[in-house]
């Protein structure tokens, strides 16, 4: 596979199918990728864009290829983080609102740039460790201010979480859980190479969470990374962030340390009672894949249990739609692009449909 074509937007970089021929009602998925993959690893979706008559978005996330690194300012915020101070914690802060106001800005300029159509609106997807960004929007764009006539908040369809690991959106780890870049009978140098194995794999687990298989994956089908050649990892990765003293490694251990993944969650999926936002009103969408491992699948059953006790208790809570990817795993977009699409555009039986070729 070629390398992505990436183009320079704002701060960011952005591969765009363009509007599908004949069509001013399409609908835009615009996707951010996660931790050390980058777009590159969407790469496989674009062509099949135009076939389901909608517009394509990867966006490249800052510290990424083609794009506006951080300054030496922003990350000091990152810097500090370790100290799990009150000075730290509120800087932190500060840094993720930056990196919502980024993403609130980019939608704006991008929504009148392109004449983006209402009626199809901006379906608004993150995966992995880039659901923390979108969690961010959330949680703060209700305070943003607006420029022009632009209200994003009526262009998005949804904003779509998938597949996040538990720590991403605030949640524990997994008790019992797994995690060879901790394991310390693997030798350091060797733990990121068995890492992407572990991550890439494909896990049986039963129906409950007590059955989650948390540490050997199927033999068959082989990890996905085992699946590609090595210029496709070369152009689909990039390590520099997720090293130890990278932006969204630092980030990441922050994040958790601090509680503020926790505190963006429940601000982005329980607004305030007194909140009167049009933002209160964008639904969220969590898209699941039922062989991923163990730790992303806890997620589901975290969130699940926190909607459903906050609908007991008549709390107010942002709409959640929740879909199950069956017979897939972390990197299903990889080797079922076009699944992965329909999915991620609402196709319920896409969803469902065992037998869907890899392509």
């Amino acid at each position: 596979m070629p390398d992505l074509k990436m183009v320079k937007y704002g701060l960011f970089a952005i591969h765009d199918t363009g509007a599908p021929a004949g069509r001013d009602d399409y609908t835009t998925l615009i996707m951010l990728h996660g931790l050390v993959w980058h777009s590159g690893i969407f790469g496989r979706m674009p062509q099949f864009a135009a076939k389901h008559g909608a517009r394509l978005v990867l966006m490249n996330r800052r510290d990424y290829p083609h794009t506006s690194p951080y300054t030496e300012e922003e990350l000091k915020p990152l810097h500090a983080g370790a100290s799990a101070s009150f000075e730290s914690a509120h800087s932190l802060r500060e840094y993720v609102r930056c990196r919502g106001r980024d993403l609130y800005d980019f939608l704006q300029e991008f929504i009148v740039a392109e004449r983006i159509p209402l009626k199809g609106g901006i379906i608004l997807a993150a995966w992995s460790f880039g659901v923390v960004f979108t969690t961010s929007l959330l949680a703060n764009a209700p305070s943003f201010s607006r420029s022009g006539d632009v209200n994003v908040a009526l262009y998005l369809r949804c904003v779509l979480n998938y597949a996040p690991p538990s720590h991403v959106l605030g949640y524990s780890y997994l008790p019992g859980g797994y995690n060879p870049l901790v394991d310390e009978t693997i030798p350091t140098e060797e733990r990121a190479k068995r890492f992407q194995g572990w991550v890439t794999g494909h896990y049986h687990h039963g129906e409950s969470l007590s059955t989650l298989e948390l540490r050997t994956p199927l033999s068959e089908p082989k990890p996905t990374i085992e699946t590609m050649t090595s210029e496709e990892i070369a152009s689909s990765l990039d390590a520099a962030p997720g090293r130890p003293d990278g932006s969204d490694e630092l980030l990441r251990n922050a994040g958790v340390q601090l509680g503020l993944f926790e505190e963006l969650r429940l601000r982005a999926y329980f607004p305030s009672e007194t909140s009167s936002s049009e933002w209160d009103d964008v639904k969220l969408r969590y898209v699941w894949c039922d062989q991923a491992a163990g730790e992303a699948v806890y997620t589901k059953y975290r969130l699940e249990a926190e909607f459903e006790a906050a609908e007991k208790a008549g709390r107010k809570r942002r709409s959640l739609e929740m879909t199950r990817v069956r017979g897939t795993n972390h990197f299903f977009h990889w080797s079922q692009p076009e699944r992965a699409l329909l999915v991620f555009l609402g196709d319920g039986n896409a969803a469902d449909a065992l037998d869907y070729p890899v392509q």
